[in-house]
């Protein structure tokens, strides 16, 4: 019993130390006009700046960052996402990396894929731009039947407005595919020269 109430009270003093010893922490800053100010409780003029928190024995517990302006949080936000956009960035880039090295085996089989894809949109440019020319030589013809002075025809008008309206309709395709063969080729030229610098640095590695 003697034994059970000495173990009691010898908790009882340690929690009670310990209890003493956090009352008696100080939390220490720097004020605006360079000053040490110390206090427990935290200081009012410790709230917007960084402090520190020491022991009785004056040992640094803890340090707090000062907390952010609304400016340094925007800051803060902003290189945060580009951190994250350059690891997506990164990521994927990797993978395009690992999926040209798994489809392909040489230059060549990029160079052949090439001719393949570009191979129907030269075709279906090549037809555009022949029925364009029939359109001009079409509107040159029609265009003689104008009188020089007076009214025009009406059927020569309506056909006129037809061969206009042609025109601009096949003109709109030979952009789009002349856009799409560029894009094309252009996408098959980075993938070639991103295929040699990627052997020559697997070369480089090899024993």
């Amino acid at each position: 019993m003697k034994a059970l109430l000495r173990i009691t009270c010898l908790a009882t003093l340690a929690f009670g130390s310990q209890w003493v010893a956090a009352q008696t922490r100080s939390y220490c800053c720097v004020d605006s006009s360079g000053h040490k100010t110390c206090g427990d409780p935290l200081p009012q003029v410790c709230y917007d700046r960084a402090y520190r928190e020491m022991s009785p024995s004056g040992r640094v517990v803890r340090e707090v960052e000062a907390p952010l302006t609304p400016e340094q949080r925007v800051r803060r936000d902003a290189e945060l996402k580009a951190q994250r956009d350059r690891a997506i960035a990164t990521a994927e880039a990797q993978r395009r990396d690992r999926v040209l090295m798994d489809t392909y085996n040489s230059v060549s089989e990029i160079e052949a894929r090439r001719n393949r894809d570009i191979a129907p949109l030269e075709t279906e440019l090549k037809i555009a731009k022949s029925r364009e020319a029939d359109l001009l030589a079409a509107r040159a013809k029609l265009e003689k039947q104008v009188p020089a002075n007076g009214a025009v025809p009406h059927d020569v008008a309506d056909r006129l407005a037809t061969n206009t309206s042609e025109l601009a309709a096949v003109r709109s395709v030979i952009d789009s595919k002349q856009r799409t063969l560029d894009a094309t080729q252009a996408r098959f030229e980075q993938d070639r020269t991103r295929y040699l610098e990627l052997s020559e640095a697997a070369a480089k590695k090899r024993p």
